[in-house]
């Protein structure tokens, strides 16, 4: 080998052996979910509805994009088809990468939350739109 391509992978291979890395995320890694059920106060399903995708996904809009976390999605209860009002009539899904959870990104969170400004619902907030009725955290088995 000429005296040049020994220097140069003699170099590359170094490099490649001290460079510091980061495990970034990627599609198809392993993946956690939290899903806050929620439940619609008296004939406000509809408003509720808007209230999340207006505020809630703004600000999951934002984390997505800077990597908090990777998805979030908005799961609506059809109901059993038996008598009765169900317990939650939404879920909020957040797809958290590895095994994090808020606590790893909430002070990221919080900064978009400082951000965002609250949009309304015919003049009405989440506290009287709706109210949390649990968390869960879940992971998909494949």
């Amino acid at each position: 080998m000429k005296p040049f391509v020994v220097i140069l992978c003699t170099i590359v291979l170094a490099a490649v052996f001290t460079h510091e890395t980061r495990a970034e995320p990627t599609p198809g890694s392993q993946t956690n979910w939290t899903f806050t059920y929620i439940k619609a106060r008296d004939a406000q399903a509809a408003g509720l509805r808007e209230f999340i995708e207006a505020n809630w996904f703004a600000m999951d809009a934002v984390a997505v994009e800077r990597g908090l976390f990777r998805s979030y999605r908005l799961i609506e209860n059809l109901g059993s088809g038996e008598e009765g009002e169900p317990e939650w009539d939404f879920i909020v899904a957040v797809e958290y990468f590895g095994d994090q959870g808020y606590s790893d990104i909430a002070q990221e969170f919080e900064a978009i939350r400082s951000a965002h400004t609250t949009v309304l619902v015919d003049g009405l907030g989440f506290r009287e739109l709706g109210s949390i009725v649990r968390s869960e955290r879940l992971r998909f088995l494949d």
